[in-house]
């Protein structure tokens, strides 16, 4: 089956960083990234540091994706 013909879907999923890390958390945004074919999820966060992957860091496609969807 060639699967350049069917893009990967991607979920994206925005928690509240209060309701994850708790009141006094500076991280700004967490996201949970789900790509199709993969098994397992991405956690990616934005602080001060800038956005990045729990397991990946920067250069995750889960961080390229969170920028590239609409409205970021």
């Amino acid at each position: 089956m060639q699967l350049d013909f069917f893009p990967e879907q991607v979920r994206i999923q925005e928690l509240d960083p209060r309701d994850v890390a708790g009141e006094k958390t500076r991280v700004e945004a967490i996201f949970v990234v789900r790509f199709e074919w993969e098994r397992g999820m991405h956690q990616v966060f934005k602080d001060h540091y800038g956005l990045y992957c729990a397991e990946h860091g920067r250069l995750c496609r889960a961080v390229s994706a969170v920028t590239a969807r609409p409205g970021s």
